[in-house]
């Protein structure tokens, strides 16, 4: 949901049409707020369709207020928990919490209040996706059926569906929620792709429609949600393949099946994507030479890791380095 917070470590500040569009204070306003650190970010990745996620930690116990425009919300929390209100309704999602839903649909009718309770030290990421009511009216299903139930779902306010995602579709929000900060061309049109079909699962969902197929179970979701952050934090960047299945009691190929029915993508390629992700930060941040952030990324060949950077980011090191 669209929220006040203050400055991050690493903010996208919304255009100001984006801003009045939600009704959001200007960030400039929240300044003098520091009650969470980490990322907030918010784009229009086309017109109606919002896309904000975050990766944050409370600083303090506190309320955050604002209002929210009508359109439809869907969310989906990747990590820690998330606490808020929207009007009358409360919501408590995530995997940090007893009986967790990780995703939640509600339909905003009417402008309402909105209010985030933070508490210390606490994580929350998540991504959330606002549909406002000219999105739906132009990408809206081409069956009547269905196009009846997501209308008749979107004009009741407040109406709400305690979704829970596909494993598939908690991997994806994963990957968005937990991308570059300045993606290149190729690496946004995978985000809108990603977005899209979320998006498509929740409006199934409104639908009736029934949820994808997928061999995981819960405990297995739950396992492999677990591995996902062990291989974030870096855990397992020089391991090889038979010490990972075994750290999760598995057979190698079994893995591989499971993680790319979870995450969308191979292990390997998940791995390869974050040692790449470190070595722009390395770029960016900390001036190093192409051949210093080839060795970060795992690349013994230049060459080939001009490659791999240009799939990933759009442009390549030495351009990146030269916008420095």
């Amino acid at each position: 949901m669209p929220d006040t917070f203050a400055p991050a470590q690493e903010t996208f500040v919304p255009q100001p049409s984006l801003l009045a569009k939600l009704q959001l204070p200007s960030p400039a306003g929240a300044s003098s707020h520091h009650h969470v650190t980490g990322l907030v970010e918010m784009r229009e990745t086309r017109p109606g369709l919002i896309v904000q996620r975050m990766k944050v930690r409370d600083v303090e116990d506190r309320e955050t207020r604002g209002t929210v425009l009508p359109g439809l919300k869907i969310g989906v929390v990747v990590g820690g928990r998330s606490d808020f209100a929207l009007g009358v309704e409360r919501f408590r999602l995530g995997p940090q919490v007893a009986g967790p839903l990780s995703g939640m649909l509600v339909a905003v009718a009417e402008p309402d209040g909105y209010c985030r309770q933070a508490h210390r030290g606490q994580d929350e990421h998540k991504l959330v996706l606002t549909l406002l009511p000219e999105w739906l009216q132009q990408y809206g299903s081409d069956d009547p059926a269905v196009q009846a139930r997501i209308r008749a779902f979107c004009a009741s306010h407040l109406a709400r569906l305690d979704w829970q995602p596909s494993a598939r579709a908690v991997g994806l929000a994963h990957q968005v929620v937990h991308a570059p900060s300045k993606p290149g061309l190729v690496e946004r049109l995978y985000q809108e792709a990603r977005v899209t079909e979320i998006v498509a699962e929740a409006l199934a969902a409104i639908a009736g429609a029934p949820p994808p197929a997928g061999p995981l179970s819960t405990r297995m979701h739950r396992r492999l949600r677990q591995l996902q952050a062990r291989l974030d934090a870096g855990e397992f960047d020089a391991a090889p393949l038979d010490e990972i299945a075994r750290s999760v009691g598995m057979s190698p190929s079994s893995l591989q099946r499971a993680f790319k029915d979870f995450c969308g993508e191979s292990l390997f390629a998940h791995l390869r994507g974050r040692r790449l992700d470190l070595a722009r930060q390395a770029l960016e941040r900390d001036g190093v030479s192409v051949s210093q952030a080839a060795a970060v990324g795992g690349y013994a060949d230049a060459a080939n890791f001009a490659t791999a950077f240009k799939r990933r980011f759009g442009c390549t090191p030495r351009q990146l380095r030269a916008r420095c």
